[in-house]
C-alpha cells in the first residue's frame, strides 16, 4: 500500500468508530494525532494510553465541533504542535430519532450543527492550514448511505448527510488548486456507534436490519476503519469529491418497516 500521511486530525475520536479510526491510522503509520471529542481529557487518556506507549504522539482537546472558536483553537494547536496537518477526518456526528412532524426545532438545529456545520468548521480550519503550509492534504468526511436514501424517523440525520455530500463536493472543487482532496466515506449500518447503541437498546431490530442488507450483516467499526485507511493512502491520490460507499448493498434494497 502506498504511504500514509504522518499527521492526522480526527474529530469524534472517543466513540467506537473514532477509536477504531485512530487505532487503524496508527497501525498504518500515522505518527502524530490531533484528536477531539466531547469526552473529558481523563476519559480520553484511557482510550489512547496504549497508543502513546507504542510511540504515538497525541494532542487531545475536549471540544464541541459546532463551536467555531473551539474548533479553530483545536486545529490551530494541532498545527502548531506538529508543523501542519496532512489528513483531517471529520467523524463527529449525532442522530436524533423522531418524525419530522414532531421534531423539536432544537433537535433539528443540533443535528445540523454537529453533522454539517461541525464538518464545515473542521474542514475549513484544516484546509487553511494545508493551504498555508503548501503541501496539500486530504480531508475525509464521514457521511452515511442515507445521504442518498431517505429513512423514516431519522429525517434530520438524512438531511444533514445529504448536505454534507454537497459540502464535500464544493470543498473539493475549491481546494483542488491547493492539492487538497476532499472525499466522503458513507457506511451503511455499523455495528458500533449510534447504530450499535440503538441495537443494544432494541436487540429485536437486529434480525430485520440484517435481512435488509444484501450482504446479510452489519459492518464493524474495525472494518470501516480499514476501508478509510485504504481511502487515505496514496493509492487514492486521484480521487476528490467522491463518495466511497460501504453499505453492504443497503442502498440497493431495504425494507421500510425496519
Amino acid at each position: 500500500m502506498s504511504s500514509m500521511p504522518e499527521i492526522a486530525l480526527i474529530t469524534g475520536a472517543c466513540g467506537d468508530i473514532g477509536r477504531a479510526l485512530v487505532s487503524e491510522m496508527a497501525s498504518a503509520g500515522v505518527k502524530r494525532f490531533g484528536l477531539c471529542d466531547l469526552a473529558a481529557s481523563e476519559q480520553a487518556e484511557k482510550h489512547f494510553a496504549e497508543l502513546r506507549r507504542h510511540g504515538a504522539e497525541i494532542l487531545y482537546r475536549q471540544a464541541d465541533v459546532s463551536d467555531a472558536d473551539a474548533v479553530n483553537r483545536f486545529v490551530g494547536e494541532t498545527a502548531a504542535a506538529y508543523g501542519g496537518i496532512d489528513l483531517c477526518i471529520g467523524n463527529a456526528g449525532i442522530v436524533v430519532r423522531g418524525s419530522l412532524l414532531g421534531l423539536p426545532v432544537d433537535a433539528w438545529r443540533r443535528t445540523l450543527d454537529v453533522n454539517l456545520t461541525g464538518c464545515f468548521l473542521t474542514a475549513q480550519a484544516a484546509a487553511r492550514v494545508m493551504r498555508d503550509t503548501g503541501r496539500g492534504g486530504h480531508i475525509v468526511l464521514l457521511s452515511s448511505w442515507t445521504q442518498d436514501v431517505p429513512r423514516q424517523n431519522i429525517g434530520a440525520y438524512c438531511v444533514s448527510k445529504a448536505a454534507l455530500k454537497m459540502l464535500a463536493k464544493c470543498l473539493a472543487l475549491e481546494l483542488g488548486q491547493h492539492e487538497i482532496r476532499v472525499n466522503l466515506v458513507a457506511p451503511g449500518y455499523v455495528d458500533a456507534g449510534l447504530t450499535g447503541q440503538n441495537l443494544k437498546e432494541n436487540p429485536d431490530r437486529r434480525s430485520g436490519m440484517e435481512a435488509s442488507i444484501p450482504l446479510g450483516r452489519l459492518i464493524s467499526a474495525a472494518e470501516l476503519a480499514r476501508t478509510v485507511r485504504l481511502f487515505c493512502s496514496g493509492d487514492a491520490a486521484y480521487m476528490t469529491g467522491a463518495t466511497l460507499l460501504i453499505d453492504g448493498g443497503s442502498s440497493l434494497h431495504f425494507e421500510k418497516t425496519i
